[in-house]
Formats: structure tokens, C-alpha cells, sequence
């Protein structure tokens, strides 16, 4: 991602603490106490679309394979924790001593905000080099400058107005910059987009440094976004050191962790004294390591499934008589309430041949769907599909479970599942905005999990030309070896169960006190407010502060003890806020001005 610099944030030095965010609905964790590698069924790298090369750095990612793993491993963290390490190398195979090649550990879903979403994670840059090849290192360095490690979210690239060829992201960072370790400052750095291009002047997003007493990016620390309607904040170790009101963004996102070196565009992290290596032998290996991440959804409220027949037990003959033929199906788009397949799909009984264990806790029912084939020419699909009626601007969760069982497995072969979320205007027509797709099972990822359900989940919100959502789930078969005579296929198949489709909606917030504008967060703009009405009876400001008037001291000591809260976030200020030193003079002293003004208008 192209970024700058642009001026810090005030923020008033407050030392407010915060309670636990373990109410929130845990949409995932992972503390990385596995071996090897890390869950292919969480984390992928990215592929071809993707940004797979960024500043002066090349990721790491076969575009032919969809969950590659190379370079991530799961390793000894100190003490009793085991962590995930992500690398930065500065020789690259792909072209020696011109490009990094660099890490973006990414998430297979996507995570739509709802009324509130908590992304935390606990990491370190690592204050040590290997110097040699990756893998058997000849000796140890330090870190030097021109290393960032990113701990962000980020939507897939799309197009506004839809075929125009302006792509768009939505993004919200966290950024530990080497040059800050180098320097001593040991700054954090934050940043947000809304809609914003990849060139000119919006592509520098909303960035911000902060200071954070105590703070060493290369010891571990807990970063943490809280992200919702009204606004981002940013914590470090519970501590709130940037609060976002405006350009907050809003399409689901997936979640990023990567390491990479910046070019000089983003002067604050670029050293021109870190090259690429033009031997592997002069390479030089930096390291973060992750000890967990955690996704938390609150103040959200979830539908009921508005899919029909989810757990595929009300029609036996469901796609007897409803066959689509051929890979892209593009007809009965405004269908609803029924499901339709196409390619070599079955509706069987749990427990049967090549089908999951009937006594499976996730089989919902008696039947699973099966998909497998269909032994087309040119590549092919099988699947099935569902249409739902939705109104432009509703936030949709989709998901379906899916298991290959040892029996008839697709390991080691070139098939592949995939859960599809996109979206139809009223003639049935396949719009292009906000589509969004997850992989489930892939028989080229060499750890694939066999005998076991896992859960596929995509979110999007639903673009303004859309009457229909359609959520496909498709069997992908690819020509093994497409050089040999004929067409060679790969067998085995996978299971289905328990689809869904829900709608989240936020819930309604209550009154923030110290929110004096009601915009959903206490913050200088409700200094303003309260200092312009010291002495008059403002209703809207005794609402949100002592509910006494004329407004005063007591309105003014509420703001103070709610500085930095935001409706619907997953933190809550403790009762007495105590401020430190400085704090006081300088909020002291406004407070005596404000004052004055009132008296001489009164």
C-alpha cells in the first residue's frame, strides 16, 4: 500500500482504563499452538488481483495455488507460548537484488461490521536479523530501518462506479515501522481509507503517529481496533491512542498480517540503506511474530436464515428437476425459495457411502449435499445455488460447512471449493459490485483437512442496483495434466451441510455521556460545544453531561471522565478517569477560558 505521512492527532493524555472485550461473539482466534504450518483453513497468501507486490517488495504466493504456505511457520515464542513468524527476505529468486520478497498472511474471510467489529492481535517486530540463506543463516544482525509490519484489515479492490476502472479500498492499519525502533522515537503508526484510489492525493489514506509511554515495537504488545458506524479507534495494551469520527469506512473486510520493505513514497518508513540482496548467500531475514489474533462482533443483531431449506431436508428431488447445465450458470435470477444445481450434485443420506458420519455433531438432519465431476472439457464446475430477495444497502453473511471424507477425498488433486456472495439486479442480471468469495476445500494444499467439517463465510453489502442476493457454493474441477492427450481428471468429491444467509444489523446505540453532538464519540468536538454554551441551559448538552443546569463545571467533568468513548464500542471507560499532569494544565486552562466567555455573554 502507497502511504505518507500526514500530521498526528491531538489526543489529551488521559489514563483511562478499559474493561474486557470477552462479551463480544467471537468470530475467530487463534493462538498459533499448532506445529508447521498455519490453519490453511484460516490463513491464506494472497493470489493474482491481490497487491502481490507492494513498495519495493514481491509476496510470497504461486498464483496457480490458492493456499500456498510458504515462508509462515508456527515456532517457539519464549516462554510458553508458541508463535506464528512471518518473513521478510531480502534476496528474491524471482528477481535477485531488485525486489524483496515479503509475507502477507491473510484471512480466507471476510468480516462485515455489523454494529461493531473488535481485530486484535498480539505481535513484535523482532529485534534480530538472519543473515544467509532462509532456512540456514550464517550469522545474526539487528533490525535495521525500511521494515514494516502491518496488522491492518483491507477489502477486496473494487471499481466506482462499477466498469470504470477507479479502483477503491477500505483499510484500517496498525504499522510497526523499523525506522521508529532505529530512531528510538518508537512511535506507532495508524491509518484508515474510505473508498480511497491506490494514486493521488487519497491514496495516503488518514495517517497519524502517536506516542505510547513505555512503547517497544520490537517486545511483544496487543494491538487492537474497534471499528463501527461512527467511528475507528485504535488501542495499544488497552490504551486508546487514536480515535477516527469521519471517513469511517464500511465494506466487510479481510485480515491482514504482513511484513515488507516501503519504497521512498512513504518517506517515514523507507531506508535507503536496506537493499535487495543480489545472492542468496547476502541475504538478510526479518521477522514478525504473531502470538494470536482474535475477531469479536458486538452490538450487532443477526437474522434468521433467510435461506430456504439450509440443511437440504425438505425435498429429496430438490435438483431433479432444476438443473442448470454448463460452468457459469446465468438464468432463473429472480427465482427465490428453491435451490438449483449444476454439474454432478446429489442429495444423500449422512452416513452413506463416501458421505460424512451420520453421527457427525455437525450433520444438521439426515442429508448432505454432495458435489463431484462433472468431467467437462476446458475445466469445470459443479454446485448449487440459491436466490434471495435483499434491499440495496443491507449487510449479508453467508456460509456453508464442507468435508471431504478420506474415502473419496480430493487431496492431492487439482479440485477445489469455493462459497460465492454476489449479487443480481431485478431482471436477474449478475451485477459486478461487491461480490465477494471464499475458498473452503482445496486438494492443492497439502495440509487439507479430511473427516472433519470446515466453515466457509463471505459478507458483502448489497450494492444499490441489486434486487437479488445469490449464494452459489461450486465444485471446481480443473484438467490435471493439461499437456497429455485428452482430458485428465482428478476424482473424489465433498460434502455440504447447514447453508446460510443472515442479515446484521447494528443496534441502536444509547446516549454516550460527554457526546454532547451526538455523533457517537466523545472528543474535541464536544469540547467546542460545551466551551460555546458555558451558561446557557442547553438541553442536548445536559442530556449527555450532569443533566443540571445552566452548563458548567459538572457537564465539563463528565466530558473529562468519557474522553475517547465511542457508542457501540467494545470499550467502556472506568468510572473516575484520572488525568495525568499535563493533561490538567492544559484542559485546566481551557476550561477557565471557556468559563470567561460564558460570563461576559451572560
Amino acid at each position: 500500500t502507497t502511504q505518507k505521512f500526514w500530521p498526528g492527532l491531538l489526543i489529551i493524555g488521559l489514563a483511562i482504563s478499559f474493561s474486557d472485550i470477552s462479551n463480544g461473539q467471537v468470530l475467530l482466534r487463534d493462538d498459533f499452538n499448532g506445529t508447521g504450518n498455519v490453519d490453511t483453513n484460516i490463513f491464506r497468501l494472497p493470489i493474482d488481483g491481490e497487491g502481490i507486490f507492494v513498495g519495493r517488495t514481491q509476496f510470497r504466493g504461486d498464483p496457480s495455488v490458492d493456499i500456498p504456505q510458504q515462508g509462515i511457520t508456527v515456532a517457539d515464542g519464549g516462554g510458553t507460548t508458541e508463535v506464528a513468524e512471518i518473513h521478510l527476505d531480502t534476496f528474491s529468486p524471482i528477481d535477485p537484488g531488485n525486489q524483496f520478497l515479503g509475507t502477507d498472511l491473510l484471512t480466507e474471510r471476510n468480516f462485515a461490521r455489523g454494529g461493531g467489529l473488535s481485530i486484535e492481535a498480539r505481535l513484535r517486530l523482532s529485534p534480530t536479523a538472519q543473515i544467509g540463506p532462509p532456512g540456514a543463516p550464517t550469522s545474526t544482525g539487528s533490525l535495521p530501518g525500511g521494515v514494516i509490519n502491518g496488522f491492518f484489515t483491507f477489502d477486496v479492490v473494487r471499481e466506482v462506479p462499477p466498469g470504470s476502472g477507479n479502483a477503491v479500498r477500505d483499510e484500517i492499519d496498525f504499522e510497526l515501522l523499523s525506522n521508529e525502533v532505529v530512531s528510538g522515537d518508537q512511535r506507532i503508526f495508524t491509518n484508515v481509507f474510505n473508498d480511497d484510489g491506490f494514486s493521488g492525493p487519497e491514496s495516503a489514506g488518514d495517517g497519524a503517529f502517536s506516542s505510547v509511554a513505555g512503547l517497544d515495537l520490537t517486545e511483544f504488545q496487543t494491538y487492537r481496533i474497534d471499528w463501527t458506524p461512527n467511528a475507528v479507534q485504535w488501542f495499544v495494551n488497552d490504551q486508546l491512542v487514536r480515535t477516527q469520527t469521519t471517513d469511517v469506512p464500511e465494506d466487510p473486510q479481510q485480515l491482514h498480517l504482513n511484513i515488507w520493505a516501503p519504497g521512498s513514497e512513504f518517506a517515514e518508513a523507507f531506508d535507503a540503506a536496506l537493499n535487495p540482496a543480489a545472492t542468496e548467500s547476502d541475504n538478510q531475514r526479518f521477522t514478525s511474530q504473531i502470538d494470536f489474533v482474535e475477531v469479536s462482533r458486538f452490538n450487532t443483531t443477526t437474522s434468521a436464515n433467510l435461506l430456504a431449506d439450509p440443511s437440504f431436508e425438505e425435498n429429496d428431488t430438490l435438483f431433479a428437476s432444476q438443473q442448470f447445465t454448463g460452468f457459469d450458470p446465468a438464468v432463473n435470477g429472480t427465482t427465490t425459495g428453491e435451490w438449483f444445481q449444476f454439474g454432478n450434485v446429489n442429495i444423500v443420506s449422512a452416513g452413506s457411502t463416501n458421505a460424512p458420519s451420520a453421527t457427525d455433531p455437525d450433520v444438521d438432519g439426515f442429508n448432505v449435499v454432495s458435489a463431484f465431476g462433472p468431467f467437462f472439457e476446458n475445466g469445470s464446475g459443479s454446485g448449487f445455488l440459491q436466490n434471495v430477495a435483499v434491499s440495496p444497502g443491507q449487510e449479508l453473511e453467508a456460509s456453508v460447512l464442507a468435508q471431504t471424507v478420506a474415502e473419496d477425498s480430493i487431496a492431492d488433486t487439482g479440485n477445489f471449493t469455493i462459497l460465492d456472495l454476489f449479487f443480481l439486479d431485478a431482471a436477474g442480471n449478475v451485477l459486478e459490485e461487491n461480490a465477494f468469495q471464499t475458498s473452503l476445500l482445496d486438494g492443492r494444499d497439502p495440509n487439507i483437512t479430511e473427516d472433519e467439517f470446515i466453515e466457509g463465510i463471505a459478507s458483502a453489502i448489497v450494492p444499490d442496483d441489486a434486487a437479488f442476493a445469490r449464494v452459489q457454493v461450486t465444485f471446481v474441477q480443473l484438467d490435471s495434466d493439461p499437456d497429455a492427450d485428452g482430458d485428465q481428471f482428478d476424482g473424489g468429491s465433498v460434502s455440504f451441510e447447514s447453508a446460510s444467509l443472515t442479515l446484521l444489523t447494528a443496534d441502536t446505540l444509547p446516549v454516550i455521556d460527554g457526546d454532547f453532538n451526538d455523533d457517537g464519540v466523545v472528543n474535541a468536538a464536544d469540547f467546542t460545544l460545551f466551551r460555546d454554551s458555558v451558561g446557557s441551559p442547553d438541553s442536548a448538552i445536559n442530556d449527555a453531561g450532569d443533566g443540571v443546569n445552566p452548563v458548567g463545571i459538572g457537564d465539563f467533568n463528565v466530558f473529562v471522565s468519557n474522553f475517547g468513548n465511542a457508542a457501540g464500542t467494545s470499550s467502556v471507560a472506568a468510572a473516575t478517569a484520572i488525568p495525568e499532569p499535563a493533561s490538567l494544565v492544559l484542559v485546566g486552562g481551557l476550561l477557565l477560558a471557556a468559563v470567561g466567555r460564558g460570563s461576559r455573554r451572560r
